[in-house]
């Protein structure tokens, strides 16, 4: 199997963050910004000539809007309808703050809610269908990431054959623990961009055990100009 993993667009606490240096004010659930927008039609716009996007043949995404909003242009661009993969958030889930400081769960959208957003989007079989997703909330935990990161390879490795190119609309600090899950780095931290890809083939059944995962890039925007390169 083929996996490509996408950081998605630029988000409101994404541009924040790139203002202020700091959270305060951040969204839960933040969308894109106007240049994430561009960033995932750039993306979307590349799939017609790059091959690595036009063989996509399943794509999936967070159940956060910032993934959903990500993966729309993509999946009409491809044809293709979206899966919703409801651990494939980023690490903690979705939260604000008290005035204590301490993280207090928000829950996510409705199917309904998100369809608005992404008309592709197809909802998890284990929510129910008028039901919010939960958000996702975890604490602070790298070994609870890096178990959840097992778990959505696991998914897609038990759904996927060799024959199938799969992309995963996700986000930047829970691609740490897929890459970890994946070829066992250690600690070391990947900058992904936003709309950035990220290639891996699988090793198949077949293959010998001592095989791992082909690495085919890392960090992968050459879809964007210089000026739409955020992180």
């Amino acid at each position: 199997m083929n996996l490509l993993l996408i950081r998605h667009a630029q988000s409101t606490n994404n541009l924040l963050y790139a203002q202020t240096g700091g959270s305060e004010g951040r969204s839960a659930d933040p969308p894109l910004t106007p240049l994430g927008h561009e960033q995932a039609r750039a993306l979307a716009d590349f799939a017609h000539t790059d091959a690595a996007l036009r063989g996509l043949t399943h794509l999936y995404c967070s159940l956060t809007t910032r993934a959903v909003q990500t993966a729309a242009p993509l999946a009409a661009a491809l044809g293709l309808p979206v899966q919703g993969l409801a651990h494939a958030h980023e690490t903690q889930g979705l939260f604000l703050r008290d005035e204590a400081g301490v993280p207090q769960p928000v829950p996510g959208r409705t199917h309904a809610d998100l369809l608005g957003d992404n008309p592709a989007l197809l909802w998890p079989a284990d929510l129910a269908a008028q039901d919010a997703w939960a958000g996702g909330f975890e604490p602070e935990d790298h070994a609870a990431y890096l178990t959840r990161a097992g778990r959505v390879l696991g998914e897609l490795r038990a759904a996927h054959g060799p024959q199938d190119t799969v992309g995963l609309v996700t986000h930047g600090h829970f691609t740490q623990f897929l890459l970890r899950e994946l070829i066992s780095h250690g600690t070391a931290f990947f900058r992904v961009a936003n709309t950035s890809t990220t290639l891996l083939t699988l090793p198949g059944p077949h293959d010998p055990p001592e095989f791992g995962p082909l690495v085919g890039w890392v960090n992968r925007h050459d879809h964007l100009s210089p000026e739409q390169v955020t992180v």
